[in-house]
Order: C-alpha cells, then structure tokens, then sequence
C-alpha cells in the first residue's frame, strides 16, 4: 500500500510552548423557526456539519490538465432551502416563509497565509462547473459574496426551496479553512418592502485541503495537535477510509526516530485531537495517511 506523508513542523520550547469528488453530496440546510416577519433564518442542520461538531469537508487535489488544475476542491458542499409548499415536496418543518428568497453569503475566510476561497457557479443543474465565478482572500472578515440557494424569482407567494447541484467550492493551498457564512432573505415581500426573515447567525464550516495539521495548542499536561480525518471514501463507498497516524521526533533529518503517539484513526470526516506531554527541548511532529 502506497503511504503519503505530509510533514506539519512545529518547534517547541518546553520554556514557551507555542501554541475527483471523493465524498457523498452533504447538503447544508436553510430554514427558519418561525415564518413571521423579522424572524430569523436558522442553519437547519446546524449540529451536523457546523464546525462546532467537528465536521470537516475533505478537499480533493485538482488532476493536471483539469479545470481543477492547481486548486483543492469538492462539490460535495450543497446549500439547500426546505420546501413551504406541497407542489416542491412540503410543508416540510422549518422552512422559511413564502415569498422569502434566500441567499449565503460567505462573510469571513480563515487559512494558510495568501491562499484563496473560491466558487464556481454552475451553469446546469447537477451538471459540475468548470469556470471560477469568484474568489477571496484568506483574511477576510467582512465578505458580502453572495450565492442564491432559494430557486424561485422572488415573487410573492413563492415557495423558498433550493436544492442546486453542480457548484464547487476551491481553495488555493494546502491547509485546514475555517469559513463563515450567513443565510439572509433578499426579497422584498416583507414589511416596508424589506425581506421577510431577519439574517441568520455567522455559522462556519472546516474544509481540509491535502494532509495537515490544523493546530496545535497548549494542554494542561503538554500539547493538544489537532487535525482533520476526510475518509475519502469515492462515492460509491467502495474501499477502505483512510486511516491517520500522528507522530512526534525530537530531531529532523535522516537520522529523526519518529513514534506514533494516540490512536490510529479511521477517516470519518471530522477533526480528532491527540495530546502529548513532550520529553525534549524541541519536538516535531508529522501526520501520515494510507
């Protein structure tokens, strides 16, 4: 079996610890709690995929030639609105008022210093895109790009179901991004003209490009080395996940004896912590993949 390993560095003081589409579709949901105006849009499934349940969108390396060429990308990421009406599949619970038409925006771009966030609109639906729409730098805390999820023409009346495949979302270089997105109601069937459903909350998704280590923070009894486990299952599911391994040297070079430290982890899609109480006066650690 071929092993790839990606080398995340990291010296460490004990005087001053620093601290091709792989994947099945997800679809992150729009919806609301209440259809009276000035309520808010809420992420639906927000305890599946927001990054506080550890979710994370493994990001595939674009093939030489490609459209993909030079970028890590997925299409797996789909923003969906649930439907209000029985003609598109409802009234299912939570969805957003009649006549909304709702929007993401993506506000903020956690990640590797002069990397990018990018979208690719597509053109047919269920059909992948191969041109870049736009893109934005990491660093960015104010973002108002905007990407439509509800399919109607913002009509009063209209149901605000979207469910549109074929969109993919890139990012420049290697690392682990953490980006901030925000559901908001553009129409205008609203009070004084204005929307109907107040914005969302901020709510952020994890994406890893490649193989890294996301972070590493002080512990009570050393280091936590935090970092990301896609399964990159294909999506028929045939094939074993990934399976990660940390380790730690206290040296590098050809001489460095590298010990595996926690568990051997299953990709799941999530991110994992492993701790160690470091022995040396420096300490390197490495994550590898079969």
């Amino acid at each position: 079996m071929k092993t790839n390993s990606a080398k995340a560095l990291l010296l460490t003081l004990l005087s001053a610890l620093l601290p091709q589409l792989l994947h099945a579709h997800e679809h992150l949901t729009a919806g609301a709690n209440s259809t009276s105006p000035g309520s808010p849009l809420i992420f639906a499934n927000a305890a599946d995929y927001a990054d506080t349940s550890g979710n994370v969108f493994g990001l595939d390396a674009g093939d030489p030639g490609s459209p993909y060429e030079g970028f890590y990308y997925t299409g797996d990421l789909v923003f969906a609105a649930l439907a209000a009406t029985p003609d598109l599949g409802g009234p299912e619970p939570l969805a957003a008022a009649v006549g909304s038409h709702i929007e993401v925006v993506v506000e903020s771009v956690e990640g590797p210093a002069g990397a990018s966030f990018g979208f690719w609109e597509t053109a047919v639906d269920d059909v992948d895109s191969t041109n870049l729409t736009w893109s934005l730098p990491v660093g960015l805390t104010n973002g108002t790009n905007h990407i439509y999820v509800s399919e109607n023409d913002g009509s009063a009346g209209a149901d605000p179901y979207g469910h549109k495949h074929g969109r993919i979302y890139s990012v420049t270089l290697p690392g682990f991004y953490h980006v901030g997105f925000r559901f908001v109601d553009t129409s205008t069937n609203g009070p004084a003209g204005g929307p109907i459903q107040s914005p969302s909350a901020r709510f952020y998704l994890n994406l890893q490009a490649d193989l890294t280590i996301a972070e590493i923070t002080r512990a009570p009894d050393g280091l936590d080395v935090i970092y990301a486990a896609p399964s990159n299952l294909p999506d028929s599911g045939d094939g074993p996940a990934t399976n990660y391994q940390l380790e730690s040297s206290p040296t590098l070079g050809p001489t460095a004896v590298w010990q595996p430290f926690g568990d051997l982890v299953v990709g799941d899609d999530h991110m994992h912590t492993n701790s160690l109480s470091p022995t040396a006066a420096a300490q390197f650690f490495q994550l590898k993949a079969q």
